[in-house]
């Protein structure tokens, strides 16, 4: 009977073990499989029966049992139990989600002169109805998901560092506007839950992955992502959103390793992937890798049968995608004496797709909806991408 009590007793220490691995410090051989939603949201929603059941036969048994050494068993009992709680306690009020990442407790938005924010930091910043609004990437990068209102319209902007991507969605809702907390990680990347149907959303595609919402999409929010130099460059009347005090040093961490000033300890996670910049054109989608364009600046390219130019500014520190067709004419963008101008008409160009001088000056590019992020993050979500061959 001690030989079976120890043995369910193992049985509730691996269950809550694997509960807490299944969507929080999840080991990276398992981030690679498909199914390991389904065991993080099938441990997640039966853990509670799991312990009670594991519980009472304990309770069960202890009332059942006359140990012959009642000084070892007692010895096993405490192991046992301090093992378990140590589990518990670590993925249930430390490493988790809700308690690793705490949500912003003030927001407070300053305008370009009042800014307080570093202007070489990248930013996710949404243009709707009128407001323009920017989101330092290493405030979401902390805190995961961020909700506000923007024109009039409920968002949520989200940043997840394990694939360092950005998006906005819609969360303007029928039944109510919800708030967002994170889950954990899977498939290396952020798993959201929202507040009215405790559905599982994955932060990368804004699909529903589990719960009663499972199969709907989040709609999502034209954004865009660069220095806040070249935000508030093109977005003069621009609010940012200014630090919150309590988590200031979490903020210059993030910043300083975004910037690629700092990194985390070897044992934190894996080797640092390469930086893509992907964009999704007539159903297809396509990548082009950070560093090379950058040190290109330019690259004319067709993804199935949309005319596109990706450029960099010349600082190296943002990316940005545009339709190479204006007004109905094709146009070809090359370099030339450090500056970008357009084969057809010989107009000088600026990297926030602005002609600045030439027949064409006053004009704009159609800039097109693209994302940063880690290689890994990209192709476990477009598996048919694409990639431009420097």
């Amino acid at each position: 009977m001690e030989t079976l009590f120890f043995a369910v007793f193992g049985i509730l220490i691996l269950t809550e073990l694997v509960k807490g691995l299944s969507a929080n410090g999840t080991p990276p051989i398992l981030q690679r499989f498909s199914w390991q939603i389904d065991l993080a949201y099938f441990m997640w929603q039966n853990i509670r029966l799991f312990r009670l059941v594991l519980s009472a036969a304990l309770i069960v048994m202890v009332v059942q049992l006359s140990p012959q050494n009642i000084s070892s068993f007692v010895v096993g009992v405490v192991i046992c139990g301090a093992l378990w709680g140590g589990i518990y306690w670590l993925f249930n009020k430390f490493w988790v989600g809700r308690y690793k990442f705490l949500p912003i407790t003030q927001k407070v938005f300053a305008n370009a002169k009042d800014n307080q924010v570093d202007l070489n930091l990248p930013v996710i910043g949404v243009s709707l109805n009128g407001e323009t609004k920017a989101y330092p990437a290493n405030m979401l990068f902390y805190h995961h998901v961020l909700s506000d209102v923007v024109g009039g319209k409920p968002l949520l902007a989200t940043y997840c560092g394990m694939c360092r991507s950005g998006r906005v969605y819609d969360i303007d809702w029928p039944e109510g506007t919800p708030e967002f907390m994170l889950v954990g990680a899977i498939s290396f990347n952020a798993i959201l839950r929202d507040s009215i149907t405790q559905s599982w959303w994955r932060q990368e595609t804004g699909e529903a992955a589990k719960g009663l919402r499972q199969g709907d999409q989040l709609e999502d929010i034209y954004f865009e992502q660069m220095t806040l130099k070249n935000w508030l460059e093109k977005h003069p009347d621009s609010l940012v959103l200014q630090y919150d005090p309590t988590f200031a040093n979490k903020y210059h961490f993030l910043g300083k390793l975004l910037n690629f000033e700092a990194s985390f300890p070897r044992w934190h996670m894996q080797k640092t992937p390469p930086l893509v910049v992907g964009i999704v054109c007539n159903g297809a989608s396509k990548a082009y890798d950070l560093i090379e364009l950058q040190n290109r600046q330019i690259v004319n390219d067709d993804v199935n049968g949309a005319a596109i130019v990706a450029m960099s500014d010349a600082a190296k520190t943002s990316a940005f995608v545009y339709d190479r067709k204006l007004d109905g004419q094709l146009l070809e963008f090359v370099m030339k004496d450090d500056v970008i101008t357009d084969t057809q008409t010989g107009s000088s160009w600026s990297h926030l797709g602005h002609c600045t001088d030439g027949k064409l000056k006053g004009k704009k590019l159609a800039q097109l909806q693209s994302y940063q992020q880690f290689i890994r993050a990209w192709i476990t979500f477009h598996p048919d991408t694409a990639f431009y061959q420097f």
